[in-house]
């Protein structure tokens, strides 16, 4: 038999109203190392926070009762990845967005950079905060086949409204000889989205923060003729990986998160991609 209180307590969850799904807010990554987000929830609302690192396979980090309308999640074991992603359920309701982090190493000198993820703020001003004076980044105009070189002197940009999003890349120059540290933050891109390749030269990164093979895991739509042109940090040298008769030349290039690349491309093409790995409850 089913006691009064149990009784009362199937009461009140069966004429609880229904939540609306919740907005993960002010995603931060601290410099050493955890990384936050905020919510809000209703009282004793059974929530559950789960992470992955490829979009696909989730692990519940935290599962709990929220203890008022604000709701506050730390993962102090972020600083052992270089990437993350984390979403949450609230009484079984999945949240609308799912948040993250991408932190990229620069070396010495110069790197190709991808922003994989959508921020209230893109702002290089606001992406590079903390870079030393001299620091520089460079981003390639397909209309005009000019890059725009946007300079750190005295604290300041020369171009304050550059803006860097996904699907962009940018050549950034490190000038000191010590290895930076550079965190993007914000939501990772669902639904079903694309970006256009122009024929030439331009300058492009994956519009999800996933690594791969271009071609066959990151669906770059490539043709014969194409050339990518990666960036080895560490010799300070380019690589070119030729597409001709159905093939790579050596071999497929694969593209790391947070990383960008030149393509020579024979015609334009959209670079189509569709989500269909976050709005998956696998765990």
């Amino acid at each position: 038999m089913i006691s009064l209180l149990e009784n009362l307590r199937l009461r009140r969850a069966h004429n609880k109203t229904p939540i609306e799904p919740p907005l993960l807010r002010e995603p931060t990554r601290f410099p050493y190392g955890p990384f936050r987000f905020k919510t809000q929830l209703p009282k004793s609302t059974s929530c559950r926070v789960e992470a992955t690192t490829n979009l696909n396979a989730w692990a519940t980090i935290f599962s709990g009762i929220s203890s008022g309308d604000f709701f506050e999640f730390v993962d102090s074991n972020a600083s052992k990845s270089s990437y993350r992603f984390y979403r949450l359920t609230a009484d079984a309701v999945l949240s609308t967005n799912i948040v993250g982090y991408v932190t990229v190493t620069l070396p010495p000198g110069f790197s190709l950079v991808a922003n994989p993820l959508y921020s209230t703020d893109s702002r290089t001003s606001s992406l590079f905060k903390g870079m030393p004076d001299g620091t520089t980044v460079n981003k390639f105009e397909s209309l005009t086949h000019a890059l725009t070189e946007n300079v750190l002197t005295r604290g300041r940009w020369t171009s304050e409204s550059q803006n860097f999003g996904p699907g962009e890349g940018a050549i950034v120059f490190n000038p000191t000889s010590d290895y930076k540290s550079l965190s993007f933050v914000g939501d990772v891109l669902q639904g079903g989205f694309s970006i256009p390749v122009p024929a030439g030269f331009s300058l492009r990164s994956s519009l999800l923060p996933l690594p791969g093979r271009l071609e066959t895991e990151l669906g770059f739509p490539v043709d014969d003729g194409d050339v990518v042109h990666l960036f080895d940090r560490d010799r300070q040298a380019y690589v070119l990986y030729p597409f001709n008769d159905g093939k790579w030349t050596p071999e497929a290039p694969v593209i790391g998160v947070g990383e960008s690349f030149w393509i020579a491309k024979q015609a334009a093409r959209n670079w189509v991609k569709t989500d269909s790995h976050s709005t998956s409850n696998n765990s």
